[in-house]
């Protein structure tokens, strides 16, 4: 698959963008497709735009969590998080590494960027690179972005987190190769479940959330780990 290039970014309308009818919509959208264009118009690669966003990130990481790219050429700021929020991905991320011990693989946290061929950048709440993946990996030398999906995925949602925006998001990870995603919504208590080819299966105020079959054995007390104790905002 050919990734698409900064200069073929699509013109979708602002509103088409990102605008779903939330009052207070998080991550923040910033539209990016003028300095994305710019960065072309200078010569910039694909590898290059990535160099750039890091360096980016990393300035600005004392004053927002994380920056992500969509497809559309939507900038995704994300507010630092609370207590509360930094500690339901620790929670998660926790439970995660403890398995891979026993089950192999590599459990990642926020940290992880990704860059998907439609030109997206994310960085997931937590992650699982299943050994299979591991073994096909070859690490880039000139970028230090994945250019694949996880094979599991986590997104925890803040309190003015746009729901249509997770969910795109979810949708994307897995039309690029997640076997499993989960998008946690801790002021809803509820837990929406994404697996390739089948419509996403929403679980309501559940007390624990299995992986199987896709990660056997691995199941997270979902209700007394985050539902329980997010009673401030991320």
């Amino acid at each position: 698959m050919v990734a698409k290039t900064i200069r073929d970014v699509p013109l979708i309308p602002l509103e088409e963008m990102w605008v779903d009818g939330d009052s207070i919509p998080s991550p923040i959208h910033l539209d990016f497709r003028t300095v994305l264009a710019l960065l072309a118009d200078a010569g910039f690669t694909d590898v290059m735009c990535d160099e750039w966003l890091i360096n980016f990130n990393q300035a600005n990481r004392d004053v927002v969590g994380k920056l992500e790219l969509t497809a559309a050429g939507a900038l995704l700021v994300t507010p630092m998080q609370s207590k509360a929020g930094s500690k339901s991905e620790a929670a998660i991320l926790g439970e995660l590494y403890i398995w891979t011990l026993e089950n192999g693989g590599e459990a990642h946290g926020a940290r992880l960027g990704l860059r998907f061929p439609n030109g997206a950048v994310y960085a997931p709440d937590a992650a699982w690179l299943s050994p299979a993946q591991l073994d096909a990996y070859a690490p880039a030398s000139d970028t230090w972005l994945l250019h694949f999906c996880p094979y599991f995925v986590v997104e925890i949602m803040s309190r003015h987190d746009s729901q249509a925006a997770a969910r795109r998001k979810m949708a994307d990870y897995i039309a690029h190769g997640a076997a499993l995603g989960w998008l946690i919504d801790p002021f809803r208590r509820q837990v929406h479940i994404y697996r390739p080819g089948v419509a996403p299966e929403t679980l309501e105020n559940p007390e624990r959330v299995s992986g199987a079959p896709e990660l056997p054995g691995f199941g997270f007390d979902v209700r007394a780990r985050i539902f329980d104790v997010q009673q401030t905002p991320r």
